[in-house]
């Protein structure tokens, strides 16, 4: 794959990346931007996110029911998401999980990738829901 040339956009972005460190959407990264550089358009953001994803330079995080992230951690590694607050942290593994790909019926297809989130209430929002008298999950 020919990787494309370095712009003045793309290291607007990738040091927006590096500022916000726990994975930004591209929202967040455009107002990250935005905010010191207000000529940028939202559309450059978001084509210079999608560029990095496929230089391999950063990966995307796809959440059900929110926007896609982004983490500029490339080894594999798992994510937890927010399901109150849609905010997304990484995991750490004190065991190896690993998934037996001769395990997996794959209807045909050749596995490429994957990727697993796991979803939860993060400490912030228990507390938010504790202090309203809630003790059933949201979902």
């Amino acid at each position: 794959m020919k990787e494309r040339r370095q712009t003045v956009q793309k290291g607007l972005v990738w040091d927006a990346l590096h500022e916000l460190t726990n994975h930004p959407s591209a929202e967040q990264v455009y107002e990250s931007i935005v905010s010191k550089h207000p000529t940028i358009s939202r559309a450059t953001v978001y084509r210079n996110l999608n560029a990095l994803v496929e230089d391999g330079k950063i990966q995307r995080v796809q959440v059900i029911g929110g926007p896609d992230h982004y983490d500029r951690i490339l080894d594999r590694h798992f994510h937890i998401q927010c399901i109150v607050c849609k905010n997304i942290h990484d995991l750490e593994m004190t065991k190896d999980l690993s998934i037996g790909i001769e395990d997996l019926d794959l209807k045909g297809y050749r596995l490429e990738s994957y990727q697993i989130v796991f979803n939860g209430v993060c400490p912030e929002c228990q507390k938010e829901y504790l202090s309203e008298g809630r003790t059933r999950s949201v979902t």
